[in-house]
């Protein structure tokens, strides 16, 4: 395989964004495929998109399963134990570990999975693939799929009524494909062009974030379904999975996701959304590659829109050595992303760059 071999896998088979989108699961399976179908749902996904979802949820001879808490093996053992060997399709509903498990269990099963986001946290509804943790919500690795999802359903009116660290949390998370990819990317016109066409998307979300970010987020707080939310909640979903779709490896993850993970092995983190601190990590991606004036602007955006600007806001003390070193390690771990940035970053680069950010709001 050469350098510019990729695998372009744009999204999933199907793809409904707007009010009453969920309707459209009747137009794909019969009603016979629904009563035998494996529901799987997390219990605020549940009470939240209730009163959207068709009566044959309700069937006696559907399979509803509760989501317990992180996608990971025994998690998606005991589901695929449950499910049984008479289903015919796996529906997720709910955020990114839920869809990220049904994923999972749908390809152990051989069927084909719908994703309902209830929230607009990541794009995991879009693509193939799942993010792994063990049963302590520390992420191990990611695994890629061999086809694509079949049906999405995206029923913005759920997503408005969602709290409003979800859809900041997706903003991040996505925020975080263009300064990612523009990293792996430094010569575009050198690699094949659908990886040009996912840099290009990525800038694309990227402005739409920068600019209708700050309204989406005020009409979501007035219960209004705006075009900006809707902008914002699309650019999350689909354009997010849509840019590693088209450039594979080229416009992935580099060093914010692996920041990310680092802050995983701290258990005081677990109560921050992963794109909450993926969106740190692209402060901490920006400081380790010299660009100040980058972590200057998404500072003073991050704090208009209440995203975290400093390990002190993630509930980390900069001046722990044992907090920051499990930090530095688990970020630095052998096969992470962040050895994709130029300049090998090492745990000294690594520690500068905590420490410039964390000034940066003294």
């Amino acid at each position: 395989m050469s350098d510019t071999d990729i695998r372009v896998v744009t999204g999933p088979a199907n793809y409904f964004s707007f009010p009453g989108a969920i309707e459209r699961l009747a137009d794909f399976y019969s009603a016979q495929q629904l009563q035998h179908a494996l529901w799987i749902y997390g219990e605020r996904a549940l009470n939240a998109a209730q009163a959207f979802l068709p009566k044959d949820f309700s069937d006696p001879q559907a399979t509803r399963v509760l989501f317990k808490a992180h996608c990971s093996e025994s998690e998606v053992q005991r589901i695929t134990r449950i499910a049984g060997d008479d289903r015919q399709v796996v529906i997720g509903i709910g955020g990114g570990a839920v869809l990220d498990t049904a994923k999972v269990v749908a390809r152990k099963l051989g069927l084909p999975v719908v994703a309902i986001p209830t929230i607009a946290a990541t794009c995991a509804a879009w693509t193939p693939l799942s993010v792994w943790y063990n049963d302590e919500g520390v992420a191990l690795n990611y695994e890629i799929f061999n086809d694509a999802n079949h049906l999405v359903l995206v029923e913005p009116k759920i997503i408005l009524q969602a709290p409003k660290e979800y859809l900041l949390a997706g903003i991040g998370d996505t925020l975080a494909k263009w300064y990612e990819a523009v990293v792996l990317c430094p010569q575009p016109q050198s690699l094949p062009l659908t990886a040009q066409l996912g840099l290009n998307t990525a800038l694309t979300i990227r402005d739409i974030l920068l600019n209708e970010s700050e309204a989406a987020l005020q009409t979501q707080s007035e219960g209004q379904l705006s075009k900006p939310l809707i902008n914002v909640i699309d650019a999350i979903i689909a354009g997010g999975g849509l840019v590693g779709g088209l450039g594979e490896r080229y416009t992935r993850i580099a060093a914010a996701h692996s920041v990310h993970n680092g802050l995983t092995a701290l258990p005081q983190t677990d109560v921050f959304l992963h794109g909450t601190k993926v969106a740190y990590g692209i402060l901490v991606q920006s400081a380790l590659l010299k660009q100040f004036d980058v972590v200057s602007q998404l500072i003073a955006l991050y704090q208009r829109l209440d995203l975290p600007v400093s390990l002190a806001q993630l509930q980390v003390d900069i001046h722990d050595r044992q907090q920051v070193s499990r930090l530095i390690e688990r970020t630095l771990k052998a096969g992470e992303s962040i050895h994709l940035l130029p300049d090998q970053p090492n745990a000294e680069s690594l520690a500068a760059a905590l420490e410039y950010v964390e000034k940066q709001t003294n």
